[in-house]
């Protein structure tokens, strides 16, 4: 699909390239076969960055093995209002958590070409 769209905008008389962006916070899981994480909270709880950055690390080759230049990840919250209806894309709701699996998300998704 990507590449139909970046074939038909590179055809028009200006020849803009296109940038396609993903929602693969927790996993490239508008394909088929992805591997599809827990969500943050469900990742947070377990105080483990190495984790997080071997996930960060999967999802990023995953979005890039499909072409797409840029994903909307990793998602760094720190929620402390359960009425946020994303409240499951945040670490947790201590600043000290969020950081530390903050740091190691960036270090996964960056060892790849999108940041």
């Amino acid at each position: 699909m990507y590449d139909l769209f970046q074939q038909a905008a590179l055809q028009t008389r200006l020849k803009i390239p296109i940038i396609y962006g993903i929602d693969a916070v927790h996993g490239h899981n508008n394909v088929f076969g992805a591997t599809i994480f827990p969500h943050n909270i469900g990742l947070g709880c377990t105080r483990n960055p190495d984790l997080i950055q071997q996930a960060a690390r999967i999802t990023a080759e995953e979005v890039s093995g499909t072409g797409i230049d840029w994903t909307f990840a990793p998602c760094i919250a720190t929620v402390r209002d359960e009425r946020w209806g994303r409240t499951y894309e945040g670490f947790g709701e201590t600043p000290e958590l969020s950081v530390s699996m903050a740091e190691a998300s960036v270090l996964g998704i960056s060892r790849n070409k999108f940041i």
